[in-house]
């Protein structure tokens, strides 16, 4: 079975295939790494867009054939990437896919494979930006964006979302009846590792240096909420300001000798932080599934986080971490406190649940049965 995926070309790749060449990949798609390599039978093509390079590029990176397709098209936003669909329809005639799965609708993804399969598509759901709109400031760009996914979503003839809660709020947005919840495998780099053993008094952040992620809220139940032999891990990229911000509260707080910050790390850097710390706090205020929260899952790390969106669906999934009450930074501060005066991740049977039920739920194995399956049924006549 020959399937397309379109999606953002992840930072990985670029890194291991073009080293210092900057094709304009700005994100990890940790989801799309983690589902490497496809099983037999399935011939995986990934198409992803460039606006860096004005030649298209095509090379293998573990087991699927990934497609560099170059445009520049500027402002797409404001046309609800209607053209997009263009740059990619030779490479969709030669292939002939038997499906296109379009990765998001953030961005062009879903609406390019709606236009290269009417009939033989699949639509995931990724981030949900009408939902993101209620909890940040809107401006032109996000209200047509959010506007994009309403008709992308409207006219999926397939749509799957990664857990319940990602299809819950996606539902009123759809038509069809065809809806599924596949979960994402998590990369091999933190599938195979031995996770933490817990005794390391360090909790870890990893995500966008952004307020949306919650990382102010976290510094400040940081700073109010551990013993100060408690030490505390930042991963993650952001924009200029909010780095400078993110350094200077820091030192205001007079936390330099407890605080370390590493702008980004690679997988390998990422499991050595895991198997150092116990605690893993990420309070975003609005999100799907956060990569770096399954991945701390899987590495045996007790999340705190906020109680709302993808955290909370896991922690209670799982049975496995502490929520505090939505968006207040003083029950957060209360809650991580409390956590770590249980430190309930050591108890055996909690330890238990890594191996016989976190691990399991993301194996790679049993996904790509899931998706093969759900591929043979959206191809058959």
């Amino acid at each position: 079975m020959k399937i397309l995926w379109i999606c953002g070309l992840p930072l990985e790749v670029q890194h291991e295939v073009f080293r210092d060449q900057d094709y304009g990949a700005r994100q990890a798609w940790s989801w799309i790494l983690g589902h490497l390599p496809p099983p037999d039978g399935i011939e995986l093509h990934i198409a992803c867009r460039t606006a860096r390079h004005t030649s298209p590029q095509e090379f293998t990176y573990q087991g699927a054939r990934f497609h560099l397709i170059p445009f520049k098209a500027r402002a797409r936003i404001y046309c609800l990437y209607h053209f997009d669909w263009l740059f990619f329809r030779d490479l969709a005639a030669r292939l002939k896919p038997d499906v296109v799965h379009g990765w998001g609708t953030e961005d062009a993804y879903a609406h390019v494979a709606l236009k290269l399969s009417p009939e033989r598509h699949l639509i995931q759901k990724q981030g949900n930006l009408n939902a993101l709109q209620k909890r940040e400031p809107r401006s032109w760009g996000t209200t047509l964006a959010a506007w994009s996914e309403r008709l992308a979503l409207s006219r999926a003839r397939h749509v799957v979302a990664e857990n319940e809660y990602s299809l819950t709020a996606a539902l009123p947005m759809v038509r069809t009846e065809s809806v599924h919840t596949i979960e994402h495998p998590i990369r091999a780099g933190f599938r195979i590792a031995p996770p933490t053993d817990g005794e390391g008094r360090q909790i870890l952040y990893v995500g966008v240096i952004q307020e949306r992620k919650g990382i102010w809220d976290a510094l400040e139940a940081f700073r109010g909420g551990t013993p100060s032999d408690w030490k505390l891990a930042i991963v993650g990229n952001g924009k200029a300001g909010a780095i400078e911000r993110l350094r200077r509260l820091i030192s205001e707080k007079d936390l330099d000798s407890r605080v370390r910050y590493h702008p980004q790390l690679d997988t390998s850097g990422i499991v050595s932080l895991m198997q150092a710390s116990s605690v893993f706090l990420l309070p975003t205020w609005i999100d799907t599934g956060p990569t770096a929260l399954k991945e701390a899952l899987v590495m045996g790390l007790w999340p705190v986080c906020y109680d709302n969106s993808g955290p909370a669906h896991y922690i209670r999934h799982f049975q496995y971490g502490n929520l505090a009450e939505d968006l207040k930074v003083a029950d957060l501060t209360a809650v991580l406190k409390q956590a770590l005066a249980a430190q309930s991740w050591k108890q055996p049977a909690n330890r238990a649940k890594i191996e016989t039920h976190i691990r399991p739920h993301f194996d790679r194995e049993r996904i790509w049965r899931e998706l093969a399956a759900l591929y043979r049924n959206v191809s058959a006549p």
